[in-house]
């Protein structure tokens, strides 16, 4: 396994206990974000040392080797790469759907005066919405002049 892995797992261990610390040792409006931050940091930080670990002995280096080779065969794999490509663009339509049925839910409990700030939800839902469609538009129109 690369030292890399190791060095990112150190570096998320010890930013989490900065994060973990100051959520603790600070009450602020953002402690519990901090704190939350810390914790993610910190847990996804020892579980790659403790993957670094497993894979660096000497015991386990085939596996690994066997295991690094497998995934590169799965990701090369032209049926697979299709598969995911079509199931991203399902998933950015389905996403764009529902930001448009969000965008028409909260009209009507605005209009309604069920909630608060329905303009302002509103309005970030549109913007999100366009800037999804762009980029989809954008990154396609890209890869094809490209391939």
């Amino acid at each position: 396994m690369k030292k890399s892995n190791f060095w990112s797992g150190l570096f998320f261990v010890l930013l989490g206990l900065a994060f973990l610390l100051a959520g603790l040792l600070w009450e602020t409006r953002l402690s519990s974000l901090s704190v939350g931050f810390g914790a993610g940091m910190l847990s996804s930080g020892l579980v790659q040392l403790v993957r670094y670990r497993k894979w660096s002995r000497p015991e386990n280096r085939e596996a690994y080797r066997q295991r690094l080779e497998e995934e590169q065969i799965e990701l090369r794999d032209e049926r697979k790469a299709m598969l995911r490509d079509r199931s991203g663009r399902y998933a950015w339509l389905l996403g764009l759907a529902l930001c448009a049925a969000s965008i028409v839910a909260f009209g009507v409990l605005g209009a309604l005066e069920l909630v608060e700030n329905a303009r302002m939800m509103i309005l970030f839902l549109a913007a999100y919405f366009i800037v999804q469609y762009g980029a989809g538009v954008f990154f396609y129109r890209r890869l094809e002049k490209k391939y």
